[in-house]
């Protein structure tokens, strides 16, 4: 009986370090570096039904019931900080790549507009669907979400590693523009004095006259 409840027990655990890391993961992307309550107390329910069933080990029936509740509860923690962590990565790519143009991404990371940016939506679609499996299937609604959501989080690296090439690519042609401006001005300035000095060499040949 012994072996068979903690057995039942360990189940738990590879649920919960996908919890952890969900859980981690929010906190890290908040610049705030703010502690989220929804999570935090459906992490607190699940200790709850852990302790109770530790309690009631030699229950069987009972002691299922309050392991299954406690899944429950640890998934629905991890799925709260899931949402949350959707959000803050959707709002800091797009935050990212604000600051340039469509050229500059085609040219340096053509893969946003054939690949990222699809991916973006689609799990961003997929999250209604999410919210309406959460409702009864939380566990596996849950893995499920967490696979995607690990997919934003790779793609918020790839990103990261880009932004370098970004701003070199960004800055290289408004140095270019800026250049081409100036030479615009200089020979304009140059185009308009010899007009000056051939115009007034020709009123002198006029008035020579």
């Amino acid at each position: 009986m012994k072996e068979d409840f903690y057995d039942k027990l360990k189940e738990l655990c590879s649920l919960y370090e996908k919890v952890k890391l969900s859980i981690l993961l929010v906190e890290n992307f908040d610049e705030k570096r703010e502690m989220y309550i929804a999570p935090i107390n459906q992490l607190r329910s699940t200790l709850d039904h852990i302790f109770k069933a530790i309690y009631i080990a030699h229950e069987t029936e009972k002691c299922d019931y309050e392991l299954k509740e406690a899944k429950e509860h640890m998934a629905r923690a991890g799925y709260d900080a899931l949402e949350l962590l959707a959000g803050e990565l959707g709002t800091s790519i797009v935050y990212k790549l604000q600051p340039y143009d469509t050229e500059t991404l085609t040219n340096v990371f053509s893969v946003y507009y054939t690949e990222i940016k699809p991916k973006i939506t689609e799990i961003q679609e997929s999250v209604a669907k999410r919210r309406m499996e959460r409702k009864t299937d939380a566990d596996g609604s849950f893995h499920a979400y967490f696979d995607e959501i690990m997919e934003l989080v790779e793609i918020n690296k790839s990103v990261d590693k880009t932004i370098p090439s970004l701003q070199e690519y960004h800055d290289k042609r408004r140095s270019e523009k800026q250049k081409t401006k100036r030479n615009t001005v200089y020979w304009g300035i140059i185009i308009g004095v010899v007009s000056a000095i051939a115009g007034g060499f020709l009123l002198n040949l006029i008035l020579a006259k």
